[in-house]
């Protein structure tokens, strides 16, 4: 077995461990794992499988970018891959800059996170100073291109509509 290290940020230690250490139970035992976690969001790992291993690293990042443990599981599964947009780096802006844009992204009352995840059949998280996106790639690249029309300040009519000419093709 190898061993892996991966940092997730302190408050989300709670979601991988689980109720009563079910998550991680859960995780462990999908996988054929070996999970340690610290209170500092350290958390060594490793998995029988190589390709286990490279699933788990990826799980471990989808809820360490929060999302939630049902969600990213899916990511088990070899079809599904997760997608990070820095956007620090993305947007090279100011902290108060940053939120803004996620704002733009989440929308009002979730609304803009929510179309395009349904016109993808993706799911979303924006987190910190990230959006991550789970999905079929051909998926995750439209749900991609949405979120960068977004940073990009093109209207949410316009996503609107790029995602539903997108949606017939899919």
């Amino acid at each position: 077995m190898y061993e892996a290290f991966l940092k997730i940020p302190k408050r989300r230690i709670g979601v991988v461990i689980g109720k009563d250490g079910a998550t991680k139970k859960t995780i462990e035992d999908e996988l054929g794992a070996k999970l340690d976690i610290n209170e500092d969001g350290e958390i060594v790992y490793s998995a029988k499988d190589p390709l286990n291993q490279m699933k788990l690293t990826e799980i471990l990042k989808a809820i360490g970018r929060g999302f939630s443990p049902q969600e990213a599981l899916i990511l088990e599964t070899d079809e599904y891959i997760l997608h990070l947009i820095y956007l620090d780096l993305e947007l090279n802006k100011n902290q108060k800059a940053q939120e803004r844009y996620k704002s733009r992204i989440i929308g009002s009352e979730g609304a803009t996170r929510k179309q395009i995840e349904a016109s993808t059949d993706t799911k979303i998280s924006v987190f910190g100073k990230t959006v991550g996106i789970i999905g079929l790639p051909k998926n995750v690249q439209i749900a991609n291109e949405a979120i960068l029309m977004l940073l990009d300040g093109m209207t949410h009519k316009a996503v609107y509509s790029y995602l539903e000419k997108k949606k017939i093709n899919l």
